[in-house]
């Protein structure tokens, strides 16, 4: 069970805070808001990746065109990949409901992320967690870095969302 110092509970008016959850968000029975913050971790492999991939696109492309005529191109490609790692940023999850047959994902102003039975749980080491929710025919793959919880909750997390995915 996840303490309940360790979750977050939906602030009295129904605007969205900076930091804090919408108030007309469903709050289910028995089922903690657990708070995750952004994960650097999370947010540094994917600049990583993204100059890694910047850098290949240019050195494939500069012996055909020549390094200045590539320059566009990569930039053009370093643009696209920029905006796309800010749109995957924005859908990131903020809150967490698990309950015994749920779960539910809800970003900072409110939006549903994924909603529906937790289908499978992934734990990495102690770093990441991947948790598929399904609803219907649709499944949402979750990623949950240990950076962006409380300290110690990572472990009941990932526990309990192995234990509601084995339902």
């Amino acid at each position: 069970m996840i303490p309940i110092d360790e979750t977050a509970t939906a602030p009295a008016h129904s605007h969205a805070l900076a930091g804090g959850a919408p108030a007309d968000l469903p709050l289910r029975a028995n089922a903690p808001r657990l708070a995750l913050r952004q994960s650097v971790a999370l947010q540094l492999f994917v600049a990583v990746g993204l100059s890694v991939a910047t850098a290949a696109v240019h050195t494939g492309l500069a012996p055909w065109l020549g390094a200045s005529r590539a320059l566009p191109l990569t930039l053009a490609f370093l643009a696209t990949c920029a905006l796309a790692a800010a749109a995957w940023r924005r859908r990131q999850p903020a809150f967490l409901e698990i309950g015994p047959d749920f779960l539910a994902a809800y970003a900072r102003d409110g939006a549903c992320v994924a909603t529906g039975r937790l289908a499978g749980a992934s734990q990495w080491s102690a770093w990441l967690l991947a948790l598929v929710v399904e609803q219907g025919a649709r499944r949402t793959t979750l990623l949950v870095a240990a950076d962006a919880v409380a300290p110690g909750t990572f472990r009941t997390l990932a526990v309990r969302a192995r234990s509601a995915a084995g339902r």
